[in-house]
């Protein structure tokens, strides 16, 4: 059964992938007509594709922090795990003990996604893998188990049953954990 489930969602993810494949073809920014269907489809294109957000174009996990620096010049906010660049809206989490910096993670944050609520995410992917309600966020957890693992972080669903969407993160699958 739970290979079914793997596969079910796998296939929808490519579907979706395909679908829109151009509509996310530029990862620079995100267009001022996006709607919330063509953000969703966005973000789990490129995590599925890519492992990027839609902000942090051409960059990826797994790239070194050291690349960004050079394309972008420093972080406006740097921390021993995180490099803000907040005029982009975006945060490379990474391994600062590797030399190079490796990203492990990025979040998105760009005030557009505020557009997507809880409900339009579920109606257009489907049902999460992980749902949890903690420290004020609602944390709800899409993975393919093998390429990419999205997080999106969304108001209390206790204030509102149908929150907006904040940001969310993009991370490798191998690294997957119930959030």
């Amino acid at each position: 059964m739970n290979r079914f489930i793997r596969s079910v969602t796998f296939l929808m993810l490519a579907f979706l992938m395909f679908s829109v494949q151009a509509a996310y073809a530029s990862t620079d920014s995100i267009s001022t007509q996006s709607t919330p269907d063509l953000l969703i489809r966005q973000i789990m294109g490129l995590a599925y594709e890519s492992q990027q957000s839609i902000s942090s174009g051409p960059f990826s996990v797994g790239d070194s922090l050291k690349k960004v620096e050079k394309a972008w010049g420093e972080p406006e906010d740097l921390s021993t795990v995180a490099a803000n660049y907040w005029s982009r809206n975006v945060r490379f989490l990474y391994d600062g003990s590797t030399g190079r910096k490796t990203i492990t993670a990025i979040d998105d944050f760009d005030p557009q996604l505020q557009t997507i609520h809880l409900s339009m995410l579920k109606e257009l992917i489907g049902e999460p893998v992980s749902e949890v309600e903690q420290e004020g966020n609602y944390y709800v957890t899409y993975t393919d188990y093998a390429n990419y693992k999205v997080v999106f972080v969304f108001e209390s669903a206790w204030i509102d049953p149908n929150p907006r969407l904040n940001m969310y993160t993009v991370q490798f699958a191998p690294d997957y954990k119930l959030f």
